[in-house]
């Protein structure tokens, strides 16, 4: 799959979700500012041009008041969590094989991003980097990057062989990288990689769950109860939480933990779900806004009207010849 400018797959950008949660920031609340709320969740596969998610890193790093967020975020990602890259990587059978599938196979989740391998005397290094202008700064990208980039030889069962380099400069506060990134870091470097022992690459794979497991988890009931609500929209009782959980199987409290987790409140997601279906239905100029009411699941087209107010400022009447 090509495309005419650098893209990255929306499904990197679920995991800001979790990290924002943690820090009291509204997830739905921050991806209806670009324009992707629920779509991040119902549409992962879709691409989104490049530059704006190193717009949206940047502006999650602000909203959470945090400089490395990025790092924090790639940290929070599992290899099991990126689809049929990390599928690709999982199923090698030692770390050189899953280093040659990481690189090979970046264009699944960075078109417009090269990771390349050189091994040199007793080190080899994962050197990533980003092709063409970047029009917004990279570095919360880069940060994550190199922090799913690093899960690769940790599969190895080795992190003391493993190291990272950072071009960015040293600046305050840089130490709380170590937690992300590993306490072999160096700043100031000719490349963004990772580098580790060359003996590293014989040893068979050690998959094992760390941290990310959990919300690895909550991430794709999230998304599978956003796709069916999605499916469901027009049917008040097919859409009610009971309906979904059931659909996806698992019980209503377990699916209402994990939505927590990713911090997503079901009814501002069903809310959210409504309107996103709503704009686009009346963008379409096929419908009337007493059908659109129907379709998004409003049995009184009053209280679809009220609620379209609620999400543009405007009665839907008046949002069309807008």
């Amino acid at each position: 799959m090509t495309h005419a400018a650098p893209a990255i797959k929306l499904s990197t950008l679920r995991q800001i979700a979790p990290y924002l949660s943690l820090r009291g920031v509204s997830p739905l609340e921050f991806f209806r500012r670009f324009g992707i709320a629920p779509q991040v969740f119902q549409n992962p596969e879709a691409w989104v041009p490049r530059a704006a998610c190193f717009h949206i890193a940047n502006e999650m790093a602000a909203a959470a008041q945090d400089p490395f967020g990025g790092a924090v975020v790639g940290h929070l990602t599992d290899v099991r969590s990126t689809g049929v890259w990390g599928e690709l990587i999982l199923g090698s059978t030692n770390l050189a094989q899953a280093c040659a599938a990481a690189a090979v196979h970046t264009d699944l989740l960075h078109q417009g991003s090269e990771v390349k391998i050189i091994t040199e005397g007793r080190t080899t290094r994962l050197i990533q980097h980003f092709t063409g202008q970047h029009e917004f700064d990279p570095k919360q990208v880069i940060f994550g990057t190199l922090a799913v980039l690093r899960k690769v030889p940790l599969l190895s069962g080795a992190p003391g062989a493993i190291r990272v380099h950072l071009k960015n400069p040293r600046e305050k506060g840089d130490e709380a990288l170590e937690e992300f990134l590993g306490p072999n870091l160096e700043m100031n470097a000719a490349y963004n990689m990772i580098e580790f022992d060359r003996e590293l690459l014989e040893i068979p794979l050690l998959p094992v769950r760390d941290v990310a497991w959990k919300t690895t988890q909550a991430l794709k009931s999230t998304s599978d109860a956003a796709d069916v609500l999605a499916q469901q929209i027009a049917d008040q009782e097919q859409s009610r939480l009971s309906a979904i959980s059931k659909t996806i199987g698992l019980s209503v409290r377990t699916l209402q933990r994990r939505l927590e987790h990713c911090g997503i409140d079901f009814d501002a997601l069903r809310d959210e779900t409504r309107r996103s279906e709503a704009l686009q239905l009346i963008a379409s100029g096929k419908y009337s806004a007493t059908e659109i009411a129907y379709m998004v699941g409003y049995s009184d087209p009053a209280h679809f009207t009220r609620a379209f107010k609620r999400w543009t400022g405007t009665p839907p009447s008046r949002y069309r010849t807008l």
